[in-house]
């Protein structure tokens, strides 16, 4: 185990404690976020981390990747407020002793299974804009991002054509340079 799995368990645990705390119906909520999140960040990307590297000089992948995980962070966190209002208002049966703990356990379940996503896409997205060597090669060794990336490997037909074409042409490139 090297430090990127301890960095994403951490994460994934995160999550998995966000469905414990919050419950079956927000973190649901959170789950619906997360598929529209990363729906959203994979169009607005490009333009938002082009304006990135207008602002801060910073290199095209490294500013793709930071305004691809804030819209998505944004979005996935304003779905989740949106259910957490829904919550609120069935907590008179949700607060119910045995209803509470069964909406805690799935609320876990559901956690993990949301931090799996949000970290598999993340890393799919690294891998489409590679970062530093260092970083690449500790994703690289990781034994938590292939079943992080297979996970998120679920919604990627979701992603926008943009992200296959943009796949497609660095495949291309790389078969040409081969």
């Amino acid at each position: 185990m090297n430090f990127a799995d301890i960095i994403l368990l951490i994460l994934i645990a995160g999550f998995a404690m966000f469905g414990f705390w919050f419950g079956l119906i927000h973190t649901f909520g959170s789950l619906v976020g997360t598929l529209l999140g990363a729906f959203l960040a994979g169009i607005v990307y490009a333009p938002m981390g082009n304006w990135l590297v207008g602002i801060t000089g910073w290199g095209q992948n490294i500013s793709y990747v930071v305004m691809f995980v804030i819209v998505f962070v944004f979005v996935n966190r304003m779905v989740g407020f949106g259910f957490w209002i829904i919550e609120k208002s069935t907590d008179i049966v949700t607060k119910m002793p045995f209803i509470q703990s069964m909406t805690r356990f799935f609320g876990t379940l559901l956690g993990i299974f949301e931090g799996l996503i949000t970290v598999g896409l993340v890393l799919l997205f690294i891998e489409v804009f590679p970062l530093s060597s260092v970083t690449m090669a500790a994703i690289e060794d990781s034994w938590v991002a292939p079943i992080a990336e297979n996970t998120a490997g679920m919604i990627w037909p979701l992603m926008p054509d943009a992200l296959d074409s943009i796949n497609n042409s660095i495949d291309a490139i790389q078969d040409n340079l081969l």
